[in-house]
């Protein structure tokens, strides 16, 4: 479950403002966090989300390790807290109870995952060797972006301005929620409450609690009366992203929201006023999801006061050098580290892919290589090669030219790569959908529409 209020912070305590400190690396399978560690004290590490160190893991514990950061400067002590899969500094395995000291370097493998103590210091120049010339990395580009998001931006910009419903469209991993924040951010509601919900990550039980709140006793578990993000959102802005993934019975339910600025609480009959402007986004092409019934057409007339869509990366070239090297200097900041250069024949990879998970790909795959290189410049062995070197055509975001109905067969490409992810995950729907980057609902919509049969579930 996935929503937040104003803006999620990250995990690093107070630290030293030069980056000087000691702070612990996790490195999942498609992500990193860092937490700074504190002088002295104990974290606990695990799955559950009590943890001051949490680790997405299925193979983690929900109370995993103990880091114990001594207080009288004796280094740093890891303790297995019985966890069923067990806890490994380097290749020593931890029995229960014990304590194995850690020093700044070490790995420490908790499943699948890794976590590494780094010690923060100042950054030092970048050293390069002197056989690599100034022409062969390229140097870093102040570049305008490109023309079509420059006059969505002054678009965003001047809806900002009122009290107008924004509807933002565009693929997975566009930017779609960084642009409804700028709206929020630009607008006179800026001080105000900015509350995020993510319509495709709930079921719809739970997506109506978390939506309009509940009384105490509304349904089992209600053990006491909650507010709703829409109440929470009051005087501020609430954002919906996924919104095309809305079960038709919550869209009624949005749509009086909408008219009457009222919401009641599950279990209540008395509504109460709101003042909520709402931003909603997703990777649907609605008007086409309309036609075929499965969204409310009054609803989308409401949302969509004004639609900003922001095309694809493979549509925006020209910004993937700026994109691709603003990733590495955020993550070197973070790490404390010096930038490492990026080649030519490096950007001439990432300007040649297709990027179907757009920048949310791109700022993984940067993230990935700076993480992977100890040297000056980064090489095609810190890159996906195996993705990078593929074409790859993405199915991505009807456009108006294209949304008219589809023949059953659907487009060959698109209908292909269903067909392919289907048949690499076994016929494991969840797991097709994930590997084309798109929600499972929407994924099930596309089996349908192309008429592909659904995999038979074993006897």
């Amino acid at each position: 479950m996935k929503f937040q209020t104003t803006v999620v912070g990250d995990h690093q305590g107070p630290g030293d403002p030069d980056g000087v400190g000691a702070f612990l690396l996790v490195i999942g399978r498609d992500t990193y966090t860092t937490y700074n560690l504190p002088a002295s004290g104990t974290l606990t590490i695990g799955r559950g989300e009590s943890n001051a160190v949490r680790v997405d893991d299925p193979l983690a514990s929900r109370a995993h390790a103990r880091l114990h950061v001594r207080v009288d400067g004796d280094g740093m002590y890891l303790e297995d807290l019985g966890s069923v899969n067990g806890t490994r500094i380097k290749e020593q395995a931890l029995a229960r109870g014990q304590k194995v000291p850690v020093t700044a370097g070490e790995t420490i493998q908790i499943g699948s995952s890794v976590l590494i103590v780094q010690q923060r210091s100042k950054r030092a120049p970048l050293l390069r060797p002197e056989t690599l010339r100034d022409e062969d990395v390229l140097p870093v580009r102040a570049a305008a972006p490109d023309e079509a998001m420059m006059r969505i931006q002054q678009l965003a910009a001047r809806a900002a301005a009122g009290t107008i419903n924004v509807l933002i469209m565009g693929e997975t991993g566009v930017g779609k929620e960084l642009l409804a924040e700028t709206v929020h951010r630009l607008s006179p509601r800026r001080d105000g409450p900015y509350v995020c919900l993510n319509c495709a990550a709930l079921s719809e039980t739970l997506l109506e609690s978390e939506l309009f709140g509940h009384e105490r006793g509304a349904f089992t578990g209600a053990v006491q009366a909650k507010p709703g993000l829409m109440e929470t959102a009051h005087r501020g802005t609430l954002f919906m992203d996924e919104v095309g993934e809305l079960p038709v019975q919550t869209q009624a339910k949005l749509l009086r929201v909408l008219e009457t600025r009222e919401v009641a609480r599950l279990g209540s009959v008395k509504p109460r006023k709101i003042d909520v402007r709402f931003l909603a986004a997703t990777n649907r092409n609605l008007e086409v999801e309309v036609e075929r019934g499965t969204f409310r057409r009054d609803l989308y007339f409401r949302l969509n006061g004004i639609t900003l869509t922001i095309p694809p990366l493979r549509a925006r070239v020209g910004e993937i050098p700026r994109l691709a090297e603003t990733f590495v200097q955020q993550i070197c900041r973070e790490l404390g580290r010096p930038e490492p250069g990026i080649p030519l024949k490096i950007m001439a990879l990432l300007e040649a892919y297709a990027w179907p998970g757009n920048i949310r790909e791109l700022k993984n795959v940067m993230e990935r290589a700076v993480l992977l290189c100890a040297g000056p410049v980064l090489d095609t062995e810190h890159l996906p090669m195996d993705k990078l070197g593929v074409p790859f055509s993405s199915p991505g975001l009807a456009t108006a030219e294209t949304s008219r109905p589809v023949a059953a067969g659907g487009p060959p490409d698109e209908r292909e790569r269903i067909v392919d992810a289907l048949s690499a995950c076994a016929g494991n729907q969840s797991r097709a959908a994930k590997s084309l980057g798109i929600p499972r609902r929407t994924f099930v919509a596309r089996l349908d529409q192309y008429k592909i049969p659904r995999p038979k579930k074993p006897v």
